[in-house]
C-alpha cells in the first residue's frame, strides 16, 4: 500500500466541532463516493489538531493547520489516479470554503518502534523542509538513522511508545514550496500529560534541536498534537 497524507485548514471562523463534522460527513462521503476513491482507497483516518501548544517557545508553531489525513490506498498507481481525478478536483473546489487548502503528500512509511499496540488517544506530527544543500535521500538517511537513534537514547526516555516515520516519495514534489515537505514524525503517547513532559523537558528540546539544524531548516519546522479517528478500513485482500 502507499500513504497520501493531507494537511488541511480551515477557517478561523470555524469552530473544531463544525469543521470535525464537515470533514467527516461530508467531505469523506463524497471522496468516497468518487469512482477511483473507491477502487483504490483501503483506509482512511482522521486526525484533529488540539489547542495544546508544543515547542512554542522555540518558535515552532502549527502554521494554522486543523487536521491531518492519512489515506492508505492500494497501489501509488491508485493514489496518482485519485489526484489527477477531474471529479476529486471539482470536489475540492466544492469544499473550497470550508477546506481552503488542502496539502497533499505521498508517503513511505518507515516503522522506528511500536513498544504498545493498544488503542492509543494522542499523537504528534510535525512536518520539516531539508537544509538546501541536502538532498532529500541525504535527509532522509539522517533523518532514520542518527536522528532516530539519538532521539530514542536521549531525548524520548520511554515517553513515546510509537514511531513511525513519515518519508515524502523522493519523485514527489509538491508545487507549491511553501509545502514541499520532505518528511515528519507521527507519534504516539499514552497521555497529555506524558506527551506535555517530553516537549517541555528543556534539557531534551535542546538536544533534539541541535541535531534538528544538521538536516532542517529549523524556521518550515510544523509541529502540533492530534487525536485520532478511523474513518474507513477494509480487509484487505488475500
Amino acid at each position: 500500500m502507499i500513504k497520501l497524507m493531507t494537511l488541511v485548514k480551515t477557517p478561523v471562523s470555524v469552530d473544531a466541532n463544525a469543521f470535525r463534522d464537515y470533514w467527516r460527513s461530508t467531505f469523506f462521503a463524497d471522496f468516497f463516493a468518487i469512482e477511483s476513491v473507491d477502487a483504490h482507497l483501503m483506509k482512511a483516518v482522521h486526525h484533529h489538531v488540539l489547542p495544546n501548544d508544543i515547542r512554542d517557545e522555540e518558535g515552532i508553531g502549527n502554521d494554522q493547520w486543523a487536521g491531518v489525513g492519512t489515506y492508505y490506498f492500494n497501489s501509488r498507481v491508485g493514489a496518482e489516479k485519485v489526484l489527477a481525478d477531474p471529479a476529486y478536483h471539482q470536489l475540492q473546489k466544492q469544499c473550497a470554503e470550508m477546506l481552503p487548502e488542502i496539502v497533499h503528500l505521498l508517503v513511505d512509511e518507515v516503522w522506528i518502534h511500536n513498544r504498545d499496540r493498544s488503542q492509543l488517544p494522542l499523537k504528534m506530527f510535525a512536518f520539516f523542509k531539508r537544509l538546501p544543500h541536502l538532498s532529500r535521500l541525504e535527509a532522509l538517511q539522517y533523518y532514520q538513522g542518527p536522528h532516530a537513534t539519538l532521539g530514542d537514547e536521549k531525548v524520548n526516555k520511554g515517553r513515546t511508545v510509537r514511531y513511525i516515520q513519515n518519508h515524502v516519495l523522493l519523485d514527489y514534489q509538491h508545487p507549491n514550496p511553501n509545502y514541499n515537505f520532505d518528511g515528519g514524525p507521527e507519534i504516539w503517547f499514552k497521555s497529555l500529560d506524558i506527551a506535555m513532559d517530553l516537549f517541555n523537558d528543556k534539557a531534551g528540546m535542546a538536544l533534539l534541536a541541535e541535531d534538528e539544524a544538521r538536516f532542517v531548516v529549523r524556521a518550515d519546522l510544523v509541529h502540533f498534537l492530534t487525536d485520532e479517528v478511523v474513518i474507513l478500513e477494509r480487509p484487505v485482500p488475500g
